[in-house]
């Protein structure tokens, strides 16, 4: 089976399976929480290298409840706190990045976010990346100002190195729906694309699977 390098997941219907259980919606972020851990666990003991996951985007972050995202911050401090105590980032060899606006987070997430990311600099083995408070327009307007700011010659290289997910996903996974949602616009322009009808928390490790050896089925031709 041909094992993609680089994963890039949108993990929807975490709200919807909640209201289906007839649970507060965002007890469906718990679910989908620790339905991401099994996920990366997939990922990894099937030999994918860097996994990308929109986690929070710009539109959530100013549509949500003030008691909804009051929990999703807690439920980030408590798994970032649960990543700096244990051992498991140093077993896996796992750096962890954070892409977005963190501006608006709670002084104290946003220090657990910088710590995460400084303890798990030194590992080079697997990497994630965490999507908040993320565009993906943003993210293209903010490395053309920059690029602009300091009168660099524009080509893609240049691009690239300035967007905050710098590496390519060989594989887009997509729950619940059948579209982008503002993730990884330039990134994604070679991506191969799976969309599974099932929430989030229902995914599993043969639906992975299935959508691994969709993209192995590929003829990824670049344009040629």
């Amino acid at each position: 089976m041909d094992i993609p390098k680089h994963i890039a997941l949108i993990p929807d219907g975490n709200r919807r399976w909640a209201k289906g259980r007839g649970i507060k919606p965002w007890e469906g972020h718990r679910a989908g929480i620790e339905r991401f851990k099994e996920f990366l666990d997939w990922c990894y003991d099937l030999g994918v290298e860097e996994v990308t996951a929109y986690s929070l985007s710009q539109e959530n972050l100013g549509k949500r409840s003030s008691a909804e995202m009051k929990f999703l911050f807690k439920l980030y401090e408590e798994n970032l706190i649960g990543i700096l105590k244990s051992q498991e980032a140093a077993e896996k060899k796992l750096s962890v990045h954070f892409a977005g606006d963190l501006s608006p987070f709670p002084k104290r997430l946003r220090d657990l976010m910088r710590e995460t990311e400084e303890e798990t600099a030194q590992f080079k083995k697997r990497r994630l990346n965490l999507c908040v408070n993320y565009s993906g327009r943003e993210e293209i307007l903010n490395a053309a100002r920059m690029l602009a700011e300091n009168g660099n010659r524009i080509t893609e290289r240049s691009f690239e190195g300035l967007l905050w997910v710098t590496s390519p996903p060989d594989l887009l996974i997509r729950t619940a729906e059948h579209r982008i949602s503002n993730f990884l616009l330039w990134q994604c322009a070679y991506s191969e694309i799976f969309f599974s009808p099932k929430l989030f928390p229902d995914f599993t490790k043969e639906d992975l699977i299935a959508a691994i050896r969709q993209f192995g089925g590929a003829d990824r031709r670049f344009g040629r």
